[in-house]
């Protein structure tokens, strides 16, 4: 389970090392490389379990759902520190009622 992305609905697989990843900064904390740019990223897709591959140069509203599950993959990332500006905005909602 990704740290930074806590709402991930795709696994990437680094180009340079091949390895699963939830997200870049996952990369970046376990590699001791950067993560290399390819124009085609591979996904597994976290719903049905499938590989699918999308070329990035080449991409567009359609391409953000699964192929075989539908599952809509490019979301608005919930992080850690998202979800505590959430409570911190809940609280001074509170006060002020």
């Amino acid at each position: 389970m990704c740290k930074h992305i806590l709402n991930a609905q795709v696994a990437i697989r680094a180009p340079c090392c091949k390895k699963w990843f939830d997200c870049a900064e996952c990369h970046q904390e376990l590699e001791n490389h950067p993560l290399q740019k390819n124009i085609e990223m591979v996904f597994a897709c976290k719903k049905c379990k499938k590989v699918f591959r999308k070329d990035i140069t080449d991409y567009d509203e359609s391409d953000e759902y699964c192929p075989h599950c539908d599952n809509h993959y490019v979301i608005k990332a919930v992080t850690q520190e998202s979800k505590e500006i959430q409570k911190f905005e809940n609280l001074v909602k509170e006060v002020k009622q």
